[in-house]
């Protein structure tokens, strides 16, 4: 099952989502991943979110495709992406669904998004239910496949990450190579 699968008429790949009439209030670097510790991901979601939905001071837009444990007609409805792909990180079969188990999928498709798509990011939501579904490791060398990619790129990556879920060495080994934004206890 590939990533880029949609209704008819409904949605194209690649397509931008409309100006909303609010301002860019995030800088996130292209050629950067960015990884967020926070529980529940509303920071990592409000960014990607204004990013996808604001223009930059250029007049210039940034296309998304968000991977979420989230179902994606909740996060529609709830950030107004009516354009952005969204895919849903889950064990039942369905389109716009993609399997936990399936990293090699999931690599692929993030790696062809990053290919074809000039100044774009990525929400990658969900990363605990996907090392609960395969080993810690497998998973580590999916962010850091797709890590590489990004830096070779106009793109950026948005990880979540609940650093609850993770010991100290595995937090680590996942932060290593990417922007840390900790989010505080307020927000």
């Amino acid at each position: 099952m590939g990533l880029f699968l949609f209704k008819k008429g409904k949605e194209k790949r690649g397509t931008k989502e409309a100006h909303l009439g609010i301002t860019r209030k995030y800088s996130l670097a292209a050629g950067k991943c960015y990884v967020i510790e926070e529980a529940p991901p509303s920071i990592s979601f409000d960014a990607f979110t204004n990013m996808v939905s604001t223009s930059d001071e250029q007049g210039g837009k940034i296309i998304g495709l968000a991977v979420t444990r989230q179902h994606p007609e909740m996060l529609r409805e709830k950030y107004g992406l009516e354009n952005t792909p969204i895919y849903w990180l889950a064990t039942r079969a369905g389109e716009n669904v993609m399997s936990p188990t399936n990293l090699g999928i999931l690599t692929h498709n993030l790696i062809k998004f990053i290919e074809d798509t000039q100044d774009g990011v990525i929400l990658l939501d969900g990363i605990e239910y996907l090392v609960s579904n395969n080993d810690f490791n497998k998973v580590l060398r999916v962010i850091d496949q797709v890590n590489d990619n990004i830096s070779q790129s106009t793109c950026r990556l948005i990880l979540p990450v609940d650093p609850r879920a993770f010991e100290a060495k595995e937090l680590a080994l996942l932060e290593r190579n990417m922007e840390k934004i900790v989010a505080s206890a307020t927000e």
